[in-house]
């Protein structure tokens, strides 16, 4: 795990409290100009010191696989990947029953995180 070191260092740094901070006033925060990897760092730093979820929702099933593994090196003990499928929105389209159960287990894993 990498990351991890990195992550646990950052978590001290009063950059970090002042990111966390300006993620309190204004409830968002956004990452612009920086790589997935910079992204991913933030992030995993605020999610990790402040003990919440995150969620990171990409435009593409292979961009949700970098992201996945990118996290993974970062050091979250549990990554979720919310199964879906290459279909357009506006395009006919019968969902597969282990898609559906896929979701459907990812929602109630989360709908029941607090009880862990």
């Amino acid at each position: 795990m990498p990351f991890s070191s990195v992550i646990r260092s950052l978590i001290r740094s009063p950059l970090t409290d002042e990111l966390e901070s300006k993620l309190a006033r204004s409830h968002q925060l956004t990452l612009s100009g920086l790589s997935r990897v910079g992204k991913g760092i933030v992030s995993s730093t605020l999610s990790q010191k402040q003990e919440r979820l995150m969620l990171v929702i990409a435009a593409t099933i292979e961009e949700a696989g970098r992201w996945s593994v990118q996290l993974e090196t970062m050091g979250w003990q549990t990554v979720h990947f919310y199964p879906t499928s290459d279909v357009l929105p506006y395009e006919p389209y019968a969902p597969e029953s282990e898609i559906i159960w896929g979701q459907m287990q990812i929602l109630a894993d989360l709908v029941n995180w607090d009880e862990r």
